[in-house]
């Protein structure tokens, strides 16, 4: 219900952007874009593959992860996540479902919060150098002012928190383990327990066991917003028919970063990531029609690849032999 009224509010509130930006300008940039759309496609695909090759770095032998297999789970997670409102908290479960066959469930999980930590310590580097280029370099209102110093203040918030959890090896999943062991009425939760020490353990040590990893998994995840800032250019390029600034392409694909953070309850971001996007090109100096028709483009390929992510989703958690048997937690 709370889905369907978010897409409905989305929805209501593209429509009215678009009107507000002027539809007739902002088809017309999106026709422009032609058949560039499939270069916008393969960035798209490029950048789930450094995301797959990154959780495969994070693999500890002797378990291993193959790359089409970490490529399709990360695209069909992802698809699971951009088309419900749960985001994130059923998008990395998802992509462990789908290479359960590959790969041991533990290995995978313990892999992917590497890989997630890494990418939002990635995420989280670029608000911080983001926010103030925005505001210093074009002031902004009000508006944008304080939404982006609360999103980077979150985020700081959330990149300390984990700092420190990581710090400390804070055992959350053995911990809530325990709690569920203790206030359910039966025991079924605590065989996992023991499961849940070992990825904790995983996690919190694989920078001591690999530290030769470190730096390629950082520079996998900055490549991966790098191509994202490269997307905004050409997409402008091809809408505008001469090239931004490259700080233009920065703080757009900023602000694209900062709206998929703020609004995972919105199926797609529907809405809210076309207004921001007119708002913050408005800001820019550019013409909102053309952060309008930026951020349909952007959206035609979410829309595509998360389209394909849900067959190759629906194929992956078909029944069939798992190649690891011991239960997920």
């Amino acid at each position: 219900m709370a889905a369907a009224a978010a897409a409905a509010a989305g929805g209501a509130l593209l429509v009215w952007t678009v009107q507000s930006a002027g539809a007739a300008a902002v088809f017309d940039g999106v026709r422009r874009v032609g058949a560039g759309f499939g270069v916008v496609l393969l960035l798209g695909g490029a950048r789930y593959l450094l995301r797959a090759l990154a959780w495969q770095l994070a693999i500890e032998p002797p378990d291993r992860l193959p790359l089409r297999t970490a490529f399709t789970a990360v695209v069909g997670g992802d698809a699971i996540g951009n088309a419900t409102p749960l985001g994130v908290l059923i998008s990395e479960p998802s992509k462990v479902a789908l290479a359960r066959r590959a790969a041991g469930v533990e290995a995978s999980i313990a892999a992917l919060a590497v890989e997630n930590l890494v990418y939002g310590a990635s995420v989280v580097m670029m608000l911080a150098v983001g926010t103030p280029v925005l505001l210093l370099s074009v002031h902004p209102g009000p508006a944008i002012q304080a939404a982006s110093l609360a999103t980077l203040g979150v985020a700081l918030a959330a990149a300390a928190a984990g700092g420190v959890a990581v710090w400390l090896r804070a055992p959350f999943l053995t911990r809530a383990l325990d709690w569920a062991v203790r206030f359910e009425s039966g025991r079924r939760f605590e065989r996992h327990r023991e499961q849940a020490r070992r990825i904790e353990d995983r996690i919190y040590r694989f920078a001591a066991r690999h530290p030769q990893r470190l730096a390629p998994l950082a520079a996998l995840e900055a490549a991966y917003h790098a191509l994202a800032v490269f997307e905004v250019w050409l997409t402008l390029t091809l809408i505008a028919g001469r090239p931004p600034r490259a700080l233009t392409a920065f703080a757009l694909e900023y602000a694209n970063r900062a709206i998929t953070i703020a609004f995972q309850a919105v199926p797609l971001w529907l809405g809210v990531d076309e207004a921001g996007t007119g708002l913050v090109a408005r800001a820019l100096v550019l013409d909102a029609a053309s952060g309008v028709s930026l951020a349909l483009v952007r959206k035609a390929r979410i829309v595509a690849w998360t389209a394909a992510g849900l067959v190759a989703a629906a194929r992956g958690l078909a029944p069939g032999p798992a190649a690891d048997q011991t239960d997920p937690v």
